[in-house]
């Protein structure tokens, strides 16, 4: 059962976050006979700590129905697929399931290429595969669709330079996808995802290059994609008036960022401790407006536009030390698992993580439903090890 509820997750989550609450769900009637792995894990406990603050908090919160439905939120993106994926022991199970995962991606980007250059639909019952030559959305928001592309594009960037005893068909494969995942990350528009990704592949290339000591693979990459987009930006006024016109004093989607990070940083100053509760800081924004001279609809929104100030304004240092905790704990488990097995899946997830953390600091993508959950599942996927390899350790 567990690899039939992975292999859903892997297919459905593409298709609506909806199927991914379901069927990760579903890893609660699991629990049960996994309770050895779970008592054990570092993660599920820290992960259990956030939570249970959370909820907490919710009920002393002035906006009690926003703060239960970010907690209910967290839960569902970050412990149940957590859980899903970490009953999943089998090394060849791991693999299949992830590559069910990157092919069901690639389908859904190819239809979304096709809809941003007027091929295909662009909407399908309710959801964007793109919007004509603006952005490209993968059935889901466009700087979310940017993140993935970063993610699953480490999937294959870093077998295709590190894995050994892979064949030249193999390495095709996997560079094509890799240079296909680049282009649709600059179709997204997501300027933080552009910068987010820029700095994860310099960090595989200079890993890759003090690794080897070559740098012809990671040079010709390079002059493929930047051509590529090179050609696309030629042809395509959006994408030239999003780069051109970017300012931070007259482009709302960044002066609304700054206002929000003006806000958050008085919000979290006012609350050190705890913070407001959880997506009360947002609220909170309008005591603030005269003050600091912000965009009066600013307080309609979800969130403070960084995952990390966001964290600060909802749960204080209290919270963002627990989160900071779950992150450090999941990057030293796949760091291990990668120096003591040569985990090329746990490399991948490293620098996944690292265009995650980074990509967040312009978006709260890490809150949920999307993205999150994914991440979260690819994490206890990957690290998952029976017990009795446990209890050998």
């Amino acid at each position: 059962m567990e690899y039939i509820l992975n292999y859903i997750f892997s297919i459905g989550v593409f298709f609506s976050h909806i199927i991914g609450y379901v069927v990760s769900g579903s890893a609660l009637i699991l629990l049960y006979r996994n309770r050895d792995i779970v008592k054990k894990d570092k993660i599920i406990l820290f992960i259990t700590i956030f939570l249970v603050y959370g909820f907490i908090w919710s009920f002393f919160a002035e906006y009690k129905k926003d703060a239960f439905e970010e907690m209910f939120t967290y839960l569902t993106s970050w412990l149940f697929p957590f859980l899903l994926g970490c009953y999943v022991f089998d090394n060849n199970k791991k693999e299949k399931i992830i590559k069910t995962y990157i092919i069901t991606f690639t389908v859904v980007l190819i239809f979304s290429v096709l809809a941003y250059f007027g091929l295909f639909y662009q909407e399908i019952a309710g959801a964007y595969l793109a919007r004509k030559s603006m952005h490209l959305h993968g059935l889901m928001w466009h700087i979310s669709c940017g993140a993935m592309c970063v993610l699953l594009s480490c999937f294959t960037l870093i077998p295709l330079l590190f894995k050994e005893n892979i064949s030249f068909k193999q390495k095709s494969v996997l560079f094509g996808l890799t240079v296909f995942f680049m282009i649709c990350l600059y179709l997204t528009g997501s300027r933080g995802y552009y910068v987010a990704g820029a700095f994860t592949y310099l960090m595989i290339f200079v890993f890759y290059i003090f690794k080897t000591k070559k740098f012809i693979i990671p040079l010709f990459i390079s002059v493929i994609c930047l051509t590529a987009v090179a050609v696309l930006f030629n042809n395509n006024k959006f994408m030239q008036e999003r780069i051109f016109n970017t300012s931070v004093t007259k482009e709302w989607s960044l002066t609304n960022r700054i206002d929000s990070y003006k806000a958050a940083a008085v919000i979290f100053k006012d609350n050190f401790v705890f913070g407001t509760g959880p997506r009360q800081g947002i609220k909170k924004i309008k005591y603030y407006k005269e003050i600091l001279n912000i965009d009066n609809r600013l307080d309609e929104g979800r969130h403070l536009h960084s995952m990390y100030l966001n964290l600060l304004a909802d749960f204080g240092s209290f919270g963002f030390i627990i989160f900071s905790v779950i992150i450090f704990l999941i990057l030293m488990k796949l760091y291990l698992k990668y120096k003591k097995e040569n985990s090329i899946l746990a490399l991948c997830l490293i620098f996944g993580w690292f265009s995650f953390l980074l990509g967040d600091c312009f978006d709260t993508v890490l809150r949920g439903p999307r993205v999150a959950m994914d991440y979260f599942w690819l994490t206890g996927l990957i690290l998952a090890e029976s017990p009795k390899k446990q209890n050998n350790k």
